[in-house]
């Protein structure tokens, strides 16, 4: 990328066949974002930099120990020395982006889009730290929010510049773009997290939050220069979606996907096609005509707004089968009747086809399998404000990130794990979604704005729920895993005693105990701590070959004094091996003075007394373990550094048995073949349902860990039992848990409508 005074060269390092290029009308102007852009940044930079000195020193002066003082003091001495580095490279960062895009083009949606970048950018949840990771999340859904009229207009007016469309995820200059710019400036520097969550918080509130007044800048310079001037909210739309006026009964806007509703132009266009599929089925089923005056958008506003105080106590209260039955048309009639005192009157067609719409989504809500019946009935609440905004701003239906559908969105996802039985008491998200449409019904009148600062507020207590949650989740599972690989260990172990033990005629009682004792013990220890690969491991086996020898009549000459000199380097081992594992010092010496009698017989060419005789050896079988109940404490166990977990050679054959069992039972096939992260309803034999979340499976035993929403364990279950479930009809799986809320209820209405237009014209006049 070539500079030249600040300008951008369009003309400098450019690709052989350029996927872009940018007209010659347009690139004073993009120059000229350019110079706004340097203007702006450096110095909410500065800004940053200045409340950062402040923030750090009232944290010193406020720290409970020497010790977090003076981490405080060396922060403030550290930014401050690296100050000019950090504000350099997050403005040469920022700009080469800005300058990316218009030599290149948006970057495509998808998995690819950040193949052309740096890496580090946009691999935050998985090489930074959890804590780091969720300050840069929230600081950017916090500026999507804060800023989202003007990065809408700024969106529109580059995708005209480009020809193209141009959404947040590929904008150069969204808070997206900004936060992980300043993620990767600083995370390299030698400071502790919390810290680093002060210098977030302190970039967030001095950059991110004013990132305002750099959009509401650069739209003026943009519509100064005839680039859309009069921005229209219809985003373009795209070619392989067909005009709103061509749909009718025949048309297949009903086998769109959920994930074509999720894109951004088919938003656009979704409203358009639902009023005219509504509008047919009017058309086709006229309803008696309403006479009287034409009701303004305003008055039906203020109608909903007297419903959603005076009569939101009787829906509050009401059970969910009421919430169903709830006619919000008739409801809305009657408010407009006491409040203009006319007995007949009309709506506008627009107002009605958005009061059809919320109709239909709400119904959708009430029937979706993947929300619990009591959050059903709590966002049921949510109607009447949502159709009021469905009226005052348009963009609702066709805006993916308009914050009353962020909102929704958000409270329905959070609301798929929790359960009614421990629900109440599970860490307060009923009673914290409770109080938000409390707070909406009580203060929404028509600012749309309150919804986003709603959905900031419930974003933070999600980030902190989900930081405990994984914390949780990560340690019960690494307890599951430790139970697995303690029973694969001492199975091993024991496999491996018993292996060198057959064929033997008889074994000395003192031998069988120090094996089955104390041996077998730092076997596992050293199994678990050092893997079967290790010198240790082999030493340690081989020492019980030694022991075995050891006690085993020496009728020739050469055999004994083979033996006299062996001896003294065998207690020594055993001595140490015993005492790695805190072995009782009295019990030892009594067992090493009853080996040594037993060595003493063998020197003289004598047989020691028989003690136990050696089983026939057994082939080794895989590892079992068995399902235990929720809650069933185990022991924490050392994973060894991330060597060879025991047990791993048998993964193969338990693979192979499960593939071979899964395809002649189906439902084992579904419990084998059953995505990690999915999550079940699950009936108890007494009719009580809870939600569970596979969380892991093992390799070897098939084992599945199901935890619920705080991370916490509700099931251990082996494959067997799992297909259990699945064939005695006790687990449901919620399917299509990771689409937002909307997205899915408005694809659920295209199907529906095309479904009432097919029958409209197949059924006879």
């Amino acid at each position: 990328m070539a500079f030249k005074n600040n300008i951008l060269s369009f003309q400098g390092n450019q690709p052989t066949e350029p996927r872009f290029v940018l007209r010659e009308e347009y690139r004073n102007t993009v120059n000229a974002c350019r110079q706004a852009l340097l203007k702006t940044v450096p110095r909410l930079m500065e800004s940053m930099f200045e409340q950062l000195d402040d923030a750090l020193y009232a944290l010193a002066d406020k720290a409970e120990s020497d010790r977090q003082q003076t981490a405080f003091f060396d922060a403030m001495r550290e930014m401050r020395r690296q100050r000019e580095a950090i504000e350099n490279g997050f403005n040469r960062r920022i700009l080469l982006d800005y300058d990316r895009f218009w030599q290149s083009g948006p970057e495509p949606a998808g998995p690819g889009r950040a193949e052309g970048r740096d890496s580090d950018e946009f691999s935050l949840v998985e090489n930074a730290d959890l804590e780091e990771g969720l300050a840069v999340n929230n600081m950017i859904s916090r500026g999507e929010n804060r800023h989202y009229r003007e990065l809408y207009a700024l969106n529109q007016r580059f995708s005209h510049l480009v020809d193209g469309t141009v959404g947040s995820a590929s904008n150069p200059l969204a808070p997206a773009v900004l936060g992980h710019a300043f993620h990767v400036t600083i995370k390299s520097l030698s400071l502790d997290v919390p810290v680093k969550l002060v210098i977030y918080k302190q970039f967030e509130h001095a950059v991110i939050d004013s990132l305002g007044q750099l959009y509401g800048e650069i739209n003026g310079i943009l519509a100064r220069a005839g680039i859309l001037p009069k921005l229209s909210h219809r985003i373009k739309r795209r070619p392989h979606y067909a005009p709103a006026a061509a749909v009718s009964g025949s048309h297949d806007v009903g086998d769109a996907s959920v994930q074509d509703a999720g894109d951004p132009a088919f938003q656009a266009e979704l409203f358009s096609m639902l009023q005219q599929m509504l509008g047919q089925r009017r058309t086709r089923q006229p309803l008696e005509q309403a006479q009287g005056p034409l009701i303004e958008s305003a008055d039906v506003v203020d109608a909903l707004s007297s419903l959603q105080q005076a009569n939101m106590a009787a829906i509050t209260s009401a059970a969910l089968s009421d919430l169903s039955a709830l006619d919000l048309r008739a409801t809305l009639r009657q408010a407009i009747q006491a409040r203009t005192e006319v007995d007949e009157h009309r709506i506008q067609e627009s107002d009605e086809d958005a009061i059809d719409v919320i109709s239909m989504l709400f119904e959708f809500i009430l029937e979706d399998r993947n929300l619990p019946d009591a959050m059903k009935a709590l966002l049921a609440r949510l109607q009447i404000p949502m159709l009021k905004v469905a009226i005052i701003d348009r963009e609702f239906f066709s805006r993916k990130n308009h914050p009353a559908r962020r909102l929704l969105n958000n409270m329905a996802q959070a609301a798929i794990g929790w359960s009614e039985a421990a629900g109440r008491a599970d860490g307060g998200l009923h009673a914290k979604m409770e109080s938000i449409v409390e707070r909406v019904l009580g203060r929404f009148e028509d600012d749309v704005d309150l919804f986003a600062e709603l959905n900031e507020e419930f974003t933070e207590f999600l980030a902190h729920e989900e930081q405990v949650t994984e914390l949780a989740e990560k340690r019960v599972t690494q307890v599951t895993q430790g139970k697995e690989q303690l029973r694969a260990a001492r199975q091993r172990v024991a496999q491996e005693i018993e292996r060198r033990r057959a064929g033997q005629d008889a074994i000395p009682a003192v031998v069988e105990d120090l094996l089955q004792d104390g041996w077998k013990d730092v076997l596992l220890l050293i199994l678990l701590r050092k893997g079967e690969q290790s010198g240790e491991w082999q030493e340690a086996l081989t020492l019980v070959e030694r022991l075995l020898w050891s006690v085993q009549p020496k009728p020739h000459a050469d055999q004994r004094q083979q033996l006299l000199q062996e001896i003294p380097g065998l207690l020594k081992a055993l001595r140490k091996g015993l005492s790695e594992i805190s072995y009782d010092q009295h019990r030892m010496a009594s067992l090493f003075k009853d080996l040594q009698a037993c060595h003493v017989i063998c020197l003289q060419g004598s047989e020691p007394e028989a003690g136990h005789p050696a089983p026939d050896p057994a082939p080794p079988q895989p590892v079992e373990v068995a399902a235990s109940p929720a809650g069933t404490p185990a022991p924490a166990v050392d994973q060894g550094g991330g060597e060879t977990a025991p047990g791993q050679d048998q993964e193969p054959e338990a693979a192979e048995q499960g593939l071979e069992a899964s395809e002649q039972d189906p439902f084992l096939e579904r419990a084998a073949t059953l995505p990690l992260g999915t999550w079940l309803e699950v009936t108890e034999p007494s009719g009580e349902r809870f939600r569970a979340k596979l969380s892991w499976r093992s390799k070897v035993t098939g084992t599945c860990l199901f935890v619920n929403r705080k991370g916490m364990k509700v099931a251990e279950l082996s494959l067997e039992a799992l297909a259990g479930w699945f064939r005695d009809d006790r687990a449901v799986e919620l399917r299509e848990v990771n689409v937002p809320l909307m997205d899915r209820a408005l694809v659920a209405m295209m199907k529906v409508l095309k479904d009432t237009d097919t029958e409209g014209v197949r059924r006879p006049a």
